[in-house]
């Protein structure tokens, strides 16, 4: 697609004094299946796959950011940055399968991080720009909590009342598998961050947890509460990362974060989010 200076519908327009943000909306190429809904992706160490995500880091590379952040732990950011010194030095390649203990507390299979984004996009674009580092920025947390187990302990069921989706998650997943096997991956991408995918998760997530609660027990709002922290903990992990000079940032992030930073950058004074639609 080709690049305009004209915002697409639902990002504000940045100006001069603004710290972009770059929000890529991504999916988990990896599968570590750490969501509540797990897309079944093909291995992109493929030829055709790596073909695929050399043009795209290309294509990104364009929009020249001075900081590329990742969805790794903030307090990885030794172990991460070893990985990507690596990658960089070519002593592991992108193309190859590569045994890699995951800087990351919830993942322990070893062959999944050489196929992650954050190394197939997030190191790649880096590399592409000469960045000497990247920058985690996330904060993992299990969603769930002891006052919603307990609410399913004591077979809790809430209210029945008419579901706002207007389709039933299997059946978007469904939909995002079949869409990624035929599509690019920077065409998929393109899919990805459209608007209408990008609120497909904040609305099963309200629409599975609101609901969960009984007298002083809010089990489920509690579940939504810790989506958002994590994500006002990814803002300021960016706020940490960032120097003084900075003016560009691209986070790579699952697209399922993306409303929700969105507002958060859009919202703190000195940032301002931007879509990734002109260069996928």
């Amino acid at each position: 697609m080709a690049e305009t200076d004209t915002a697409p519908t639902g990002w504000p327009s940045p100006d001069s004094t603004d710290l972009q943000v770059m929000l890529l909306g991504t999916y988990h190429m990896d599968n570590p299946r750490l969501d509540e809904l797990n897309l079944e992706s093909d291995d992109v160490l493929t030829a055709q796959r790596q073909t695929e995500l050399e043009s795209f880091a290309t294509d990104l590379a364009r929009w020249n950011a001075d900081r590329i952040a990742v969805e790794r732990p903030y307090d990885r950011f030794e172990a991460v940055n070893s990985l990507y010194d690596e990658y960089r030095s070519g002593e592991r390649r992108y193309d190859t399968e590569e045994r890699i203990e995951p800087p990351h507390p919830f993942r322990d299979e070893t062959d999944t991080e050489c196929r992650s984004e954050v190394v197939q996009l997030g190191f790649r674009v880096a590399d592409e720009l000469a960045h000497e580092q990247v920058s985690p920025v996330d904060y993992p947390v299990r969603l769930g909590n002891d006052s919603l187990e307990s609410l399913r302990d004591q077979g809790f069921e809430p209210d029945e009342k008419e579901s706002a989706l207007e389709s039933d998650p299997e059946q978007q997943l469904e939909m995002m598998a079949t869409q990624l096997q035929s599509s690019t991956i920077p065409e998929f991408h393109h899919w990805l961050n459209q608007e209408e995918q990008l609120g497909i998760n904040d609305e099963s997530l309200f629409d599975a947890y609101l609901r969960w609660g009984e007298n002083d027990n809010f089990g489920g709002p509690r579940v939504l509460s810790t989506w958002y922290d994590r994500n006002i903990r990814i803002v300021h992990n960016v706020w940490r990362a960032i120097e003084p000079d900075d003016e560009r940032v691209l986070l790579l992030v699952g697209n399922g974060h993306v409303p929700v930073l969105r507002h958060l950058f859009a919202t703190a004074p000195l940032f301002c989010p931007v879509s990734p639609l002109p260069y996928c």
